[in-house]
């Protein structure tokens, strides 16, 4: 296959991969490093295109415009790396400015038939695939890390062929006439070895934009659509790496179940919206006066569960008891009435290493049951639970600190009422 012939293949993959990347960026709006990506292949067809053309077209279009072209792909190629990893632009112009004078001076020593004017282009490359070089090594994202060792892989080896390929240029401008040899294999093979490496990287933009689509679905897969918090599924999952946590850590980790009293009544009273209503504000005072490690999830109508990591029992009985009371004091304004609500909870830890996630909500259950026995709007913890030692670990609060819930001992009055009332 000769060099046109693969210059030929290479622009039919680029047409594919432009579709592709174009439809995934549509579908996904907010993924805007798949949008560079696409501005970066495209920027690379239309440079493919004037250097297949080379010979039929003036040489500053084949030669100079697609020198200008290659380190506009590159550029947006670093632009769209950068929006996967850091989710971010770019902090400066120092760069692009840097990057335009660049070529702007390759422009005027090509017009004016200077030497060494290619060796600029080649500069800007390396600096640009340095920076994706960079970038892939600072990921920390897991969905990224296979893409990114290969991604620097490709990117490293073509740094090399390129590097070579400015060895050969400064071989050639040594000579009188300093003009770039036709049909040299040392040229035609490197520019193949290019090519190849570029349809490579065309795998990794796919890649890097289906793996960013999928971890967006999945993450919206792990919503409550209603309140904003997280579902059932997303809390199964999450629950077995706390366990796995707690256990690694001798750390004990909290279980709630929480019931909204006689829910149906708002419901019949203020209508679904209301109901709806009360649901979200209720999911919005539990997460303001949590902790950011702590988690709320619906996994009903009007129940919830939470996951209060290194906290005993005792000491979550004491957070949320003061969740109790806020909500009981919340007056929520809902098309000119005010509503009103309470909620009962039953609490409980992992007691061993061998405890199940199984066994512990069962736990957490039978104790919101003894609290809707007790007449509703009161928090009873898990008799097992009570009976484990203490475990002082340090002063609880909310993202802000500006709450803080006591971790010491309850009262011994406080935990003779909760004996009394799971007996």
């Amino acid at each position: 296959m000769d060099l046109r012939t693969s210059f030929a293949f290479y622009f039919v993959s680029l047409s594919l991969y432009a579709v592709v990347l174009t439809a995934m960026a549509l579908a996904d709006k907010r993924v805007i490093g798949t949008r560079w990506l696409a501005y970066s292949v495209v920027v690379e067809m239309v440079k493919t295109i004037l250097q297949v053309m080379g010979g039929s077209v003036p040489r500053w279009l084949s030669t100079m415009m697609a020198n200008e072209l290659n380190i506009m792909a590159f550029f947006t190629m670093y632009v769209g790396m950068r929006w996967f990893v850091l989710r971010e632009p770019l902090r400066s112009r120092v760069g692009p400015t840097a990057l335009l004078t660049l070529m702007a001076i390759y422009c005027g020593m090509f017009m004016l038939h200077l030497k060494y004017a290619a060796l600029l282009v080649t500069g800007a490359v390396l600096w640009l695939c340095a920076g994706v070089v960079l970038l892939m090594w600072r990921q920390r994202e897991e969905r990224f890390r296979v893409p990114a060792v290969i991604t620097s892989g490709l990117v490293l080896v073509s740094m090399g062929v390129v590097i070579y390929r400015a060895a050969l240029a400064v071989e050639v401008y040594r000579r009188t006439d300093w003009r770039m040899p036709v049909g040299d294999p040392r040229w035609d093979n490197s520019m193949m070895l290019i090519i190849m490496l570029a349809h490579c990287m065309l795998l990794m933009y796919v890649w890097f934009a289906a793996a960013e689509m999928y971890s967006a679905v999945e993450a919206t897969a792990g919503i409550d659509a209603l309140t904003g918090c997280m579902n059932r599924r997303a809390l199964m999952k999450l629950a077995a790496h706390e366990l796995a946590r707690s256990e690694r850590s001798g750390m004990p980790l909290t279980v709630v179940e929480i019931d909204l009293d006689h829910f149906k009544s708002v419901n019949d009273t203020y209508g679904h919206a209301g109901g709806d209503a009360t649901l979200c504000a209720v999911v919005a005072l539990l997460q303001d006066r949590l902790r950011s490690v702590d988690v709320v999830a619906r996994t009903g109508g009007e129940e919830f569960v939470l996951l209060l990591p290194d906290t005993d029992a005792v000491s979550g009985a004491k957070v949320v008891d003061g969740l109790r009371q806020a909500v009981q004091a919340m007056r929520l304004e809902f098309e000119g009435r005010v509503i009103t609500t309470t909620m009962s909870a039953g609490v409980t830890q992992g007691l061993s290493r061998s405890d199940s996630w199984t066994a512990m909500m069962n736990r957490a259950d039978r104790a919101l049951y003894a609290a809707k026995g007790s007449g509703r709007n009161c928090v009873i913890v898990d008799e097992q639970a009570l009976k484990l030692p203490r475990r002082a670990v340090g002063v609880r609060g909310n993202a802000a600190g500006a709450a803080e819930a006591n971790t010491a001992a309850l009262s011994a009055g406080e935990l003779r009422l909760i004996r009394k009332r799971l007996g």
